[in-house]
């Protein structure tokens, strides 16, 4: 007895162990959850819609909410709304929104908000069920009847039937049909202006149904509660479905029909999508935030919505999907994914090898609580998985538990193994070399051995052969090749490379160059073999397609794109494209080694579990996005939509900011907003923040400019806004014209005041002239009295050779001195010369001596 309890006991463990993991665990769909943090309430959600520029509005039960990135703008009945309970949504025709309110409809267009009024009364009838024609005419249900947009905001009355207990509307599809849902039954307003009626009769629930949606085809479903039932295009009778629901109706809710045709349906654990003959649900399982769903939105980029109790956005457009092996922190690494002969997906990680299947991830018995960090399949089928702490493992053809290899002491920690393209098996090990499996004689043969100089070993993280039929093996010592003719060429810091030169791993484009990384944040190198050297091609560092230097695995896809995991998330280069956990990934911190790149589809492995990306129309996300100008401050007034600046910004208020955004709500965090002022920059510059202020501009015309672009894709079309500001009054032309006409007047008087002084200079000058000329008359005068009295000496005078006397004009000899005093104004002196003293007195000088005087 107790060998058969054994005995069933380990069937039932294999069999548990090769059953899928949970539902969710198949692959949750990521979502984040907005709220308070983007400035919404916390409480339910009561519409959603999308304007024709693509912004998102939230209706709640406390006002109008238009969602722009992580900021919201609020309207309530201080804005004009008649009340802040909001109660649906849609887009009007003519531009702006629709949106019905406990106290009536409005039209809301940017930023004006107008009452339409129905009905002739003196007050409005009760609004109730609004939705929109099939020509996009509003239709409105009231307690009076219901009412047709006609042109512009005008509304015709069309009937007071059906509108009693009016439950649900619907409108469009194949029938251009437009349904209305009471207590009555379903009643359809046809194209052609006839009306049909179903009831209980032809299969309807005798309650009303709250749902009710034509779908693509042409299909009417409708229900309540648990009951759902579905007419065909040209059918009488409605047939019951109600076995494809999940759980209730929800009531109130709305339907949505996708952009392929297909109905989702708003239920009370999750929605149910309808596609043809299957069916999907989207559930607490597969993440979504809350149970309870109101309805869905697919907005203009492809992101879905859904909402209810909260407000959930699915992130990567539903190409992102995270699996786990278990809910807890343990075995959530990833470390490797493989794809074997067979077409299996099977993943390495912390806690053993799964299968990746349609339904989960199964387990491969034997590898449980072994850290499996590759895997590679030889050419017999064999499964080979090894470990960096623990032996190589097998697992056989035909088998379904793996077990220990039996390769000595080399198939115990190896970090790589590769199947090369004769399906031979190449090992890694980390610290013995390279090692090449022989499957004749069951061994392994060394390739590439440690240098015996060197106590640390060598350590290979990575293999890869490339077209050549050459292996390039990353190293703890550089990066080596071996040739064709199975010479190994050794690469590190002296050819080149980085240091300290651990090489990671490398991926080869389809020029025959390569890209190699590094276990140090080096970011990449592309490198080319040229006989037996390494020419270096380019580098790749943070800021050229790069988030990160921290690479940690690398693959180039059929279409030459590089595909680059992180420390920060999933790179693309060329055209640049980056995926965080914002955009929905488990993790940003990347698994050493764990990438892999198929036709169309992308896996990755995290510290939080595997990824898996979608690749088909990945690029269509990066299409041209329009910014726009949110709200300008002026000083301090506050200038929302539409921006009136025909006057003038006084000087008082040239301190101007404005606020800007883009509509664009997949990869949000990739937007590249560039401003200028034209009349103050002429350049377009890059900024980070969303309000961008200008101080004390001076007095002229300007044009304030935003643009945006998103991941790769070009800069789309700017958005602007032109503005004058006024001068200060000192710099105003009336101004400047008084203080140049005060310049001219002052420079008049300073020249008036000139002239009088030059007048009175030249007067006071002619009467100094005038006394000086008397003066000079009178000098004059007393000089020729003077030159009168002169005697003057002139022409020859008879003088004596002898005694010197000179004879006068009357023929006397006179002295030379009496005729010179007679004859001018000189007097004279007497003395006695050196000479004549010796001469005449010899006794009375000495030798050398002087006369007397």
């Amino acid at each position: 007895m107790g060998r058969w309890t054994g005995l069933l006991g380990c069937t039932l463990a294999v069999g548990l162990l090769l059953l899928p993991l949970r539902a969710q665990d198949a692959g949750r769909l990521p979502f984040a959850s907005l709220g308070p943090d983007q400035g919404l309430p916390s409480g339910v959600i009561q519409t959603l819609a999308q304007d024709s520029a693509g912004f998102l509005w939230v209706g709640t039960e406390t006002g109008l909410f238009r969602l722009e990135g992580d900021h919201c703008t609020r309207w309530t009945t201080e804005e004009g709304l008649p009340s802040a309970y909001i109660n649906r949504i849609l887009p009007a025709r003519q531009g702006g929104l629709w949106v019905s309110t406990l106290r009536g409809l409005v039209h809301f267009q940017d930023g004006r908000i107008e009452r339409i009024r129905l009905g002739s009364g003196a007050s409005d009838p009760s609004v109730g069920q609004i939705g929109l024609g099939p020509s996009g005419h509003l239709w409105v249900a009231t307690t009076l009847g219901f009412y047709v947009q006609q042109e512009g905001l005008q509304f015709a009355f069309r009937s007071n039937d059906h509108t009693r207990d009016l439950a649900a509307f619907a409108s469009g599809g194949r029938s251009g049909a437009v349904y209305l849902a009471g207590k009555k039954g379903i009643t359809a307003f046809l194209p052609d202006g006839r009306t049909r009626q179903w009831g209980p009769a032809e299969g309807l629930p005798r309650e009303s149904c709250s749902t009710l949606v034509e779908d693509g085809s042409g299909r009417l479903w409708a229900g309540s509660g648990r009951t759902l039932v579905v007419k065909e295009l040209d059918g009488d009778r409605f047939v019951d479905r109600s076995r494809l629901l999940p759980a209730s109706l929800s009531a109130n809710s709305r339907p949505l029909v996708d952009r392929d045709g297909t109905v989702w349906l708003p239920t009370q654990d999750g929605a149910l999508h309808i596609l043809g003959d299957r069916t999907e649900r989207l559930d607490a399982s597969l993440g979504l935030p809350f149970r309870w769903v109101r309805s869905l939105l697919r907005d203009a980029e492809g992101t879905l919505w859904v909402y209810g109790p909260g407000l959930a956005r699915m992130q990567g457009l539903g190409r992102i999907r995270n699996l786990s092996l278990s809910s807890g922190a343990h075995g959530e690494i990833f470390w490797f994914i493989h794809r074997d002969q067979t077409g299996r997906l099977i993943a390495g990680t912390d806690d053993g090898a799964a299968v990746i299947g349609p339904k989960g991830l199964m387990r491969i018995p034997g590898t449980e609580g072994r850290r499996i960090k590759g895997l590679a399949s030889d050419r017999q089928g064999m499964l080979w998985m090894i470990s960096s702490t623990g032996p190589t493992l097998w697992l056989r053809p035909g088998q379904s538990r793996a077990e220990i290899a039996p390769l000595g002491e080399p198939g115990f920690s190896n970090n790589y193994v590769l199947a090369d393209a004769q399906g031979e098996i190449w090992l890694g090990h980390a610290t013995k070399g390279v090692f090449r499996w022989d499957a004749n004689a069951r061994k392994l043969n060394q390739e590439l051995a440690p240098d015996p100089l060197r106590s640390s070993g060598l350590g290979v993280y990575h293999l890869r052969q490339d077209g050549f039929g050459r292996m390039w093996a990353g190293t703890s010592q550089g990066l080596s090749i071996r040739t064709t003719q199975g010479r190994w060429l050794q690469f590190n810091e002296s050819d080149g490379l980085p240091s300290p030169c651990t090489v990671y791993g490398s991926a080869f484009l389809p020029d025959g160059s390569a890209w190699i990384h590094f276990q140090e944040p080096h970011g990449l190198r592309r490198v080319r073999l040229e006989g037996d050297h390494l020419r270096m091609v380019e580098p790749r560092l943070r800021g050229t397609g790069l988030r990160s230097n921290m690479i940690y695995a690398i693959q180039v896809d059929a279409r030459g794109q590089t595909w680059v995991t992180t420390d920060q998330g999933l790179d693309r280069l060329d055209p640049p494209l980056h995926l965080g956990q914002s955009d929905g990934l488990a993790s940003e911190d990347c698994a050493v080694q764990a990438l892999r790149v198929e036709e169309d589809k992308l896996w990755m492995g995290t510290a939080a579990g595997l990824v898996s990306l979608d690749l088909g129309g990945l690029d269509s996300e990066n299409s041209l996005v329009q910014a726009h100008i949110l709200d300008v401050v002026c000083g301090t007034r506050r200038l929302a939509v539409p921006f009136r600046m025909e006057a003038p910004v006084p000087s008082r208020e040239a301190t101007l900011s404005f606020r800007i955004g883009a509509p664009s709500y997949v990869n949000d965090r990739e937007l590249r907003f560039q401003v200028r002022l034209v009349g103050l920059e002429d350049t377009w510059r890059d900024t980070e923040e969303r309000q961008i202020r200008y101080p004390a501009l001076a007095g002229k015309t300007y044009r304030f400019e935003v643009r945006v672009a998103k991941g790769g894709a070009p800069f789309g079309p700017p958005a602007g806004l032109e503005f004058t500001v006024l001068p200060p009054w000192w710099k105003t032309w009336w101004a400047i014209s008084l203080e140049l006409l005060a310049f001219l007047m002052a420079i008049g008087g300073v020249i008036r005041l000139r002239e009088a002084n030059l007048a009175r200079s030249k007067a006071d000058l002619e009467l100094q002239v005038v006394k000086r000329t008397e003066e000079l008359r009178a000098r004059n005068e007393e000089l020729s009295a003077a030159m009168g009295r002169v005697k003057q000496l002139s022409g020859l005078l008879p003088i004596c050779a002898c005694c010197k006397k000179i004879r006068d004009d009357k023929g006397y000899w006179n002295q030379l001195e009496q005729y010179i005093t007679d004859h001018s104004e000189v007097g004279f002196s007497h003395g006695i010369c050196p000479d004549c003293a010796k001469e005449l007195y010899p006794g009375f000088t000495g030798k050398g001596g002087n006369a007397p005087r």
